[in-house]
């Protein structure tokens, strides 16, 4: 139960922050990639694309979490721990060239996220 808790807390940030960056790309800059990066309208472009994957991400995962089988649930979580995979690397890669302590941030969410939606893509089961 206590695991698809965390799962449905992981969802609801990330519908919550996909939502902040789908309507306010400028957002990124302050949590993520630097403000001069985020005020640029080519990263905004991209910072709002990541805000509707998030949102999709988190709304389908709510809703199988809530209505679905676990098998559903099982498979949302892999969703996002792939993304969230995806945005630690992409972080760490090029992580000497962003703002310090906003990457760091942002690497530390990115693998604490990473951690919960594998663990609920391996442990989820109807209850």
């Amino acid at each position: 139960m206590a695991l698809r808790i965390l799962a449905g807390l992981l969802a609801l940030n990330r519908v919550a922050v996909g939502a902040r960056y789908l309507t306010q790309p400028k957002a990124a800059g302050s949590t993520w990639i630097g403000r001069r990066a985020s005020r640029r309208p080519a990263t905004q472009v991209f910072v709002r694309a990541q805000g509707a994957r998030d949102v999709a991400l988190g709304a389908g995962a709510l809703a199988a979490l809530t209505g679905g089988t676990a098998s559903s649930s099982r498979t949302w979580m892999a969703a996002h721990a792939l993304a969230d995979g995806a945005d630690l690397a992409a972080t760490l890669a090029v992580k000497d060239r962003l703002p310090k302590r906003r990457s760091t941030f942002a690497a530390t969410v990115a693998g604490a996220s990473l951690a919960v939606a594998a663990a609920a893509a391996a442990g989820l089961r109807d209850d």
